[in-house]
């Protein structure tokens, strides 16, 4: 086979869906030497991001800007470009980050959808980003032969509001690399602990300052936490700057706990497994994720999790997390206390996540797509049957 995929978001993304595409692409590179790949990209890769290394696969910059993109594939709905220009004969062309162009009829298409925040929640969109995804997605879905999704709510929500049939959707879940583990060195606990000032009991929360991440309720969680006996000292959040960030800024400075809250920006992996590992409770209460990384990511590294009841959460993370509705600052502020407060519970969840993150290796998800890259190849059109044997993304047929 010769298979394209679009590799934009893998250099141009540090987290969110550039982890999802580097992964899933290296992971695919390790299990599949035989079938051809070719990477595609409308930015420069870079030292930090460059293309993977192997046999059988090429980099190629599109060389044409994501603007005048846009105008060629869905102003102008030109298919010569990405079909022949850009990709070369190739069998399967998979968009990984929610688009197709107009590619030929020949082509077989996958594309990934990862959430549908756009339509259920665009109060928590970018509009400017909502407003092009509600124009794209759409034509996306109906170009493709088949669309994956990294959780089964996520394929519920594309049959409820684009009707998708059920046979073209197949769950590819995201995965956590193997080199999330708890760290236990005393030294290089101690070096992180020093460079960003934390103090034990530490709540840590990862992900985007944006208002979908909801740390404006898990601020105001930890304020009423922390003003009880043996309440969490510090709160950490580590991510970069998003859509209107400003607010949770102006929210600490309001509650005059500054010292209290520290705004760590991103961090490498080696700090942040080194953050997971510190914890003392690990709280991600989004109001809406399609799938949500940073949970099965601190199971990996032992820290006890905290997550909301809402989207995807509850199918990722099952029994292994105490589940809240985020909307509820009580609610949150008491989790928080009660995993504080309880050695035991603390060890409950630690075990349990060990045991969770199991289903969630990048590695499955490779096969299982490579599975599918297969099928198209061999002019599969019912993929009902794709979703096999993942026990924390059953449901979807």
């Amino acid at each position: 086979m010769r298979i394209a995929i679009d590799y934009t978001a893998a250099i141009r993304q540090g987290a969110g869906i550039g982890v999802y595409v580097r992964n899933l692409v290296n992971a695919l590179l390790t299990l599949d030497p035989d079938n051809s790949y070719t990477l595609l990209t409308s930015g420069r890769t870079s030292s930090e991001r460059p293309f993977p290394l192997a046999d059988n696969v090429r980099g190629r910059n599109i060389g044409i800007p994501d603007r005048y993109l846009n105008v060629l594939w869905y102003r102008w709905r030109l298919p010569l470009p990405a079909a022949s220009l850009f990709t070369g004969p190739s069998t399967i062309y998979h968009g990984p980050d929610f688009v197709l162009p107009p590619l030929g009829k020949r082509v077989r298409k996958v594309v990934t959808i990862h959430d549908l925040a756009f339509v259920e929640h665009p109060e928590y969109a970018v509009p400017s980003l909502a407003a092009y995804l509600k124009k794209v997605v759409p034509d996306s879905l109906a170009r493709a032969d088949v669309v994956t999704t990294v959780s089964s709510e996520v394929s519920r929500t594309l049959i409820e509001h684009f009707q998708v049939a059920p046979e073209k959707l197949v769950v590819v879940p995201n995965g956590v690399n193997p080199y999330f583990k708890r760290v236990s060195d005393p030294i290089l606990l101690g070096a992180t602990l020093n460079k960003y000032h934390l103090k034990h009991p530490l709540v840590l929360a990862v992900g985007t300052q944006e208002p979908r991440k909801n740390h404006l309720g898990l601020i105001k969680a930890f304020y009423k936490a922390q003003q009880k006996k043996n309440g969490p000292a510090m709160l950490a959040i580590a991510g970069g700057k998003g859509w209107m960030y400003e607010e949770t800024h102006q929210l600490v400075q309001e509650l005059k706990i500054e010292k209290k809250v520290r705004f760590l920006g991103r961090v490498s992996d080696l700090e942040l497994i080194t953050l997971y590992s510190m914890a003392d409770l690990f709280a991600f209460p989004s109001f809406s994720e399609g799938f949500g990384i940073p949970p099965i990511e601190a199971m990996a590294c032992g820290a006890p999790v905290i997550t909301s009841n809402t989207s995807s959460l509850p199918e990722v993370v099952g029994d292994a997390a105490l589940q809240v509705d985020p909307h509820d600052i009580d609610a949150l502020s008491a989790a928080i206390t009660r995993v504080l407060e309880n050695p035991q519970l603390q060890e409950e969840l630690r075990q349990k996540g060990y045991q969770r993150i199991q289903h969630y290796t990048w590695e499955q998800s490779a096969r299982k797509l490579l599975h599918i890259y297969q099928q198209l190849a061999d002019g599969e059109t019912n993929f009902s049957q794709t979703n096999f044997s993942n026990e924390a993304t059953d449901g979807v047929r």
